[in-house]
Order: C-alpha cells, then sequence, then structure tokens
C-alpha cells in the first residue's frame, strides 16, 4: 500500500515537477502529505517490516550450517536450490497433519527441499522419540533412519523404550547398541544445538520453518506456506 501511495503522489507530481523551482515542488509535496498523512504511517510500517527481515535473516546467517548438513530427512529433491528447515517434535499433532498438504503444496516446486530437524519441547516423551531417532540416525543407514521415522511419526500413544525396541529389531538395529547410543554426548549435543539455534531464532513451538531469510511457524495452509518461501 505504501509502495502504491507513494508511487501515486510521484506520478502526479512528475508532469509538473520539470516547470517547477525545488522550493515549489517541496511545497508541493508537503501539501499533498498533509493532506494524506495515511502515506507516512504506511512507509513507516513497510521499513519496519524491511528492517525486521534484514535482522531476522542476519541472526540466520549465523546458523548458516543448518543449511549444509547432508538431505536425509524430508520432502522434496535433495539437490533442491531451497532448503527450508523445519523443526518438528514427535508429540506434535499440528507436525503431523501440515505433512500431507505440505507434500502436496511442494510437487509443483522441485526446487524446494523440507529439512527435517528434530526439536523436542512437548514432553518427556519427545526427547525420547528424538534421542531413538537421532541414535539410529548415528548408527544405521539413512533407510532405517527413515524407516524408524515413520514408525514414529505414526505412533499415537506414549513412546517408550519397549516400543523403540520392537521398531529397532524390526529395521534390523541392535537395540542394545541403539539404547546406549540414545544416552551419548553425540545426541545429546544435537538436541541442545537444535534448541539453541531455535531460542536464538524465536521458535517456541512446532512446526516451524526457517529459510535463509525467514522464520514461519506452521498453520494448515500449506499452499500459503509455500507461496512466501517462493516470493523470498
Amino acid at each position: 500500500m505504501a509502495a502504491v501511495s507513494a508511487g501515486a503522489l510521484m506520478l502526479s507530481l512528475q508532469s509538473a515537477a520539470a516547470d517547477m523551482t525545488d522550493q515549489e515542488f517541496e511545497e508541493r509535496v508537503r501539501t499533498y502529505l498533509l493532506a494524506h498523512p495515511e502515506i507516512i504511517l504506511e512507509a513507516m510500517e513497510a521499513l519496519s517490516k524491511r528492517e525486521a527481515r534484514t535482522a531476522q535473516t542476519a541472526q540466520i546467517a549465523k546458523y548458516a550450517e543448518m543449511f549444509a548438513e547432508p538431505a536425509v530427512l524430508g520432502i522434496g529433491p535433495t539437490d533442491a536450490a531451497l532448503t527450508v528447515i523445519e523443526f518438528f517434535d514427535y508429540r506434535c499433532a499440528p507436525c503431523k497433519a501440515l505433512h500431507p498438504k505440505l507434500q502436496a503444496a511442494l510437487e509443483d516446486y522441485p526446487d524446494i527441499r523440507v529439512e527435517m530437524r528434530h526439536l523436542p519441547i512437548l514432553s518427556p516423551g519427545s526427547e525420547r522419540g528424538a534421542r531413538f531417532a537421532l541414535a539410529v540416525k548415528n548408527l544405521g543407514s539413512p533407510e532405517q533412519y527413515r524407516a524408524v521415522h515413520e514408525a514414529l511419526w505414526s505412533i499415537k500413544g506414549p513412546l517408550r523404550a519397549v516400543t523403540f525396541e520392537d521398531i529397532a529389531r524390526a529395521q534390523g538395529l541392535d537395540w542394545t547398541a541403539v539404547e546406549a547410543e540414545m544416552k551419548s554426548n553425540a545426541v545429546s549435543d544435537r538436541i541442545s544445538t537444535n534448541r539453541d539455534m531455535a531460542v536464538a531464532l524465536q521458535v517456541l513451538g512446532t512446526p516451524a520453518f526457517v529459510t535463509p531469510t525467514s522464520v514461519s511457524f506452521g498453520s494448515t495452509d500449506a499452499e500459503e506456506l509455500v507461496a512466501d518461501w517462493v516470493s523470498q
């Protein structure tokens, strides 16, 4: 709106500007702005949004490594031009509800990849699930990691060790080794790093999506999310 109003102002003055002195031009601009003060408010709002986006982009740049990690778990081609990081929690119902819609919305955008990152914040079960998945990621193959993720994703009840053991054994994994890895420093450090990034980027819930220039939060409108990413 501010850009449109400012454009209208400039067009209204442009034809006469050549015949005006500087003082006359300034007076005409002043008269117009006094008659339409909303233009100033609109311009200030646009500037505020631009400055906020610039500050957010600078903050995200401090964690650029999140976009450089190998693509293992997510939606879209692994060589896509734009990687969007999704922070999720295994106890997050909106995360699970949004994903089929996001998959459908991304079908027409092969240049976008949504890569998932664990952010267990909703319950102790959330962290148990994340630790189990990350332990499998560290010890198993990418295929086993994705299979374990899908199994955890489908669980509606408690996330418990007995369930993890069944899933691990079904994937041919050594449960004793996986259980030990769940308590490892590597897994703890990964979760701490993700939480630190989330706090720094003001991600206080899931699902949350981070691009190199924005942080957005999940909704039921996947197409709106994707449209915002495309416009960046």
